[in-house]
């Protein structure tokens, strides 16, 4: 079970092998089985006892806090024995240039080609007005060069600049399959600007919760990266592998929630006039909806078009799998990246 708390007004205790959460506004009480937690995620200010804590440490159960509207805090973790060996090695591909190049040239490629995949998916069962078909033909052809410039790329510096550009053509793309009044102009992260931006942040924030968990449950080491520049202290792998997911998992998602009749911006958004940092947020009520959705499309929904009765995670999955084996086999040029068709 994935436990996701939304209510300030929650606290969670623990009776024996069991948590009881509590509503102290309602006094609603709710009691689930601890060894059925796989992970948990808490939005806002919600209570932890000390034994709840401790149970879900020495479990080893991941525990992720966020702000009431998504914004990542930390995760309750607890010091614990590393693979060494696969340390060792992860740390020798991070710190050598031509290895740590290949992989981010690799995680680069896979993400330019899954755009060009979800935009002409998209297009499918969109009505494109005649006029715009040629553009986008022309435009798809523009980002398969830039695959062709991410293969020749010869600097980190270079390849940030190829995603950069690539990514302003795709999101621009992106836009028109929206639909109205849903907008999307520009990514905007701190603070989401728009709606579209909100469900962004909120459902990236989600994602990389997921890859985060993968990776250490993979025993790979999740602060060693290729491709991000090291900003802070943020933990950085599980944002160049999501960098694979985005368009096939997130965007693809914001795409078919906007198509829904009963999406309304005035019922499921409002803006904070009081706050100018968080100017665009998401109401309580569609909070949970969201986090059901995303639920829903990671843990167990089927992508049929392209892998067949697979759940999403457990390609997501697999395909951390394969990146650690080419560590631990030393062999970066047998990870091909994850690709949708």
């Amino acid at each position: 079970m994935f436990l996701y708390l939304t209510k300030n007004a929650l606290q969670l205790n623990k009776e024996g092998w069991t948590i009881v959460i509590t509503d102290n506004e309602t006094r609603v009480t709710r009691k689930i089985p601890f060894n059925t937690i796989e992970w948990v995620v808490v939005f806002g200010r919600i209570q932890l006892t000390t034994d709840v804590i401790t149970s879900f440490l020495k479990a080893k159960t991941p525990v992720f806090f966020l702000s009431k509207f998504g914004w990542y805090f930390w995760k309750l973790d607890s010091i614990e024995i590393k693979n060494v060996e696969l340390l060792y090695k992860h740390i020798e591909a991070s710190t050598n240039d031509e290895i740590s190049f290949s992989y981010a040239k690799t995680i680069i490629n896979s993400k330019v080609s899954n755009s060009i995949v979800m935009l002409k998916r998209w297009a499918r069962f969109d009505m494109i007005m005649k006029w715009e078909l040629d553009k986008f033909s022309e435009i798809i052809d523009e980002l398969k060069l830039y695959l062709v410039k991410v293969v020749n790329s010869q600097s980190k510096e270079e390849l940030r600049w190829i995603e950069w550009n690539a990514s302003k053509i795709y999101f621009k793309w992106f836009a028109m399959f929206l639909k109205p009044p849903f907008s999307f102009s520009i990514r905007s992260r701190r603070p989401p600007l728009d709606e579209v931006n909100a469900m962004m942040s909120l459902w990236y924030t989600l994602l990389a919760q997921t890859v985060q968990m993968i990776l250490n449950v993979q025993w790979i080491e999740s602060q060693l990266w290729f491709f991000h520049k090291p900003k802070d202290l943020r933990t950085l792998l599980f944002l160049d592998m999501m960098e694979m997911y985005r368009s096939w998992i997130i965007d693809d998602m914001i795409i078919r929630i906007t198509q829904r009749e009963k999406m309304k911006i005035d019922e499921h958004f409002f803006i904070n006039t009081k706050n100018e940092k968080r100017p665009v947020l998401i109401t309580d009520e569609w909070l949970q909806i969201f986090l059901w959705e995303y639920y829903k499309t990671v843990f167990s929904k089927a992508d049929e078009e392209n892998f067949g009765n697979f759940k999403k995670l457990s390609l997501i999955e697999k395909d951390l799998e394969k990146f650690k084996q080419s560590l631990v086999n030393k062999t970066p040029e047998k990870y091909e990246g994850f690709k949708i068709k």
